[in-house]
């Protein structure tokens, strides 16, 4: 799907997948609707490719991944909601006359609202009553809403926020949208979710990873925080061992002049004040204590006291002539930029290539603000959020490809964030965005 995560299938005969072209005489305009029907999971896959077949530029103002319209508007929505450490709390109410929304205009998708909706029935309950589930695959912001017209009819549509998207398509090119997965149960709010359960875990994750069982593990960060040497986090290591803990997963603060979280993101080579002998000799102490070894990465982000900051300034999102704002002393790279996505892929790709590195917390500890890019022109700003996921899911892929045997966990609670979901996952050979609405 042009560089974004999708469902898919092992077996031709699990799923079909049917092409409806509409074409707009006027524009020139070609709309591909895709719907892919699986044939053992009660789940339609629905998404939107944009051809621009006229004689000129088109503009985009807003792309949706689905639109479904319902001949009543007897249901109650449910959405999640949240904030750090309380995420995915379940709000239920009635569909009344007008627009029930909810959505992310943080650049990215977050546990403040999740990208799911649901409507149910009004007897609908955990474990009986019909319900329509809709999950965007996607991590970057969304819009979910059903609105109720005058005629008591309801249209549900999901996709890319439209507030400050744009997309600008010359003669010949295309736009993709994400991929909205639909389901509907006759089992309540349970059956729903089961159903998402069994297609993600089967059909979006994907890896050598995707059915294995995960190792326990321990992390040093709340018993030592930037405080830590070699011989520290041994001992650690040595003592969780003794408790049959599988991985040890070394924390923030292993790199450039990192004492404290206002320094040194961006700057990924080991501090050898902490660390003489670098990381490959400590990660030898750990696996000397039959454990695995893991490390904690915030590859988007950059400190502004960072020699990476100091050498690139252009590379973060920002817009010329306004101030730069900083959260956790902290600016977000333009993974929209080709250099920034090639210097990620090379400083991860040599540690995992000379560390025996089995696992990777990867950290998103800020939402997006002042989204800009200088490698975009003025008439293509609008692109840069956008852009900035489609470099995102290219980097991953690379990284995961490479390093098949790598397990990724998505850390990104500090900012309200999901940019990688809430879960450990898988994409391609590797890693893929996973929103898992409701427990099963």
């Amino acid at each position: 799907m042009d560089g974004l995560p999708a469902v898919y299938v092992e077996q031709p005969d699990e799923a079909e997948t049917l092409e409806l072209e509409l074409y707009d005489g006027y524009s020139g305009l070609v709309v591909i609707l895709n719907y892919s029907v699986f044939a053992n999971i009660d789940a339609i896959a629905r998404s939107v490719k944009l051809v621009n077949q006229g004689q000129g530029v088109m503009d985009l103002e807003q792309a949706m991944s689905i639109s479904l319209d319902f001949p009543d508007f007897g249901f109650d929505s449910l959405y999640l909601h949240g904030s750090w450490a309380r995420e995915r709390h379940v709000e239920r109410k009635r569909l009344a006359q007008g627009i029930t929304a909810i959505g992310s205009r943080r650049g990215a998708s977050s546990h403040n609202m999740n990208p799911f909706f649901a409507l149910l029935r009004s007897d609908a309950n955990e474990r009986q009553g019909e319900v329509y589930g809709f999950s965007l695959v996607y991590s970057g912001s969304f819009l979910a809403q059903a609105e109720v017209d005058q005629y008591g009819t309801t249209r549900f549509s999901m996709g890319i926020q439209p507030f400050d998207f744009g997309w600008r398509l010359q003669q010949g090119e295309s736009f993709q949208t994400p991929e909205a997965i639909m389901v509907y149960s006759a089992e309540g709010i349970g059956g729903m979710s089961r159903i998402y359960h069994k297609l993600y875990r089967t059909r979006l994750c994907r890896g050598q990873h995707r059915d294995a069982q995960r190792p326990v593990l321990v992390n040093n960060w709340e018993a030592t925080y930037f405080n830590f040497n070699a011989d520290k986090i041994e001992e650690i290591a040595k003592a969780g061992a003794e408790l049959g803990i599988e991985l040890f997963v070394l924390d923030d603060g292993w790199f450039g002049h990192r004492d404290a979280d206002n320094s040194s993101l961006g700057d990924w080579y080991a501090d050898l004040c902490k660390l003489p002998q670098g990381l490959d000799e400590l990660a030898s102490r750990v696996k000397a204590n039959g454990m695995q070894f893991g490390l904690w990465f915030e590859p988007e982000m950059v400190s502004p006291d960072s020699e990476l900051y100091r050498a690139h300034p252009e590379w973060c999102l920002h817009v010329p002539g306004r101030r730069r704002t900083e959260a956790r002393q902290q600016l977000i790279l333009d993974m929209s930029r080709k250099d920034v996505q090639e210097y990620l892929y090379e400083r991860l790709s040599d540690l995992l290539s000379s560390v025996p590195i089995s696992y990777v917390k990867w950290d998103m500890n800020r939402n997006m603000t002042e989204i800009g890019s200088a490698a975009l022109l003025p008439e293509r700003q609008s692109e840069t959020a956008h852009r900035y996921m489609l470099g995102l899911y290219a980097l991953l892929e690379r990284i995961t490809s490479q390093f098949p045997h790598v397990l990724f966990e998505s850390c990104s609670g500090g900012g309200d964030v999901s940019i990688l979901g809430c879960s450990i996952i898988c994409h391609r050979p590797g890693l893929a965005m996973i929103q898992m609405p409701l427990n099963g």
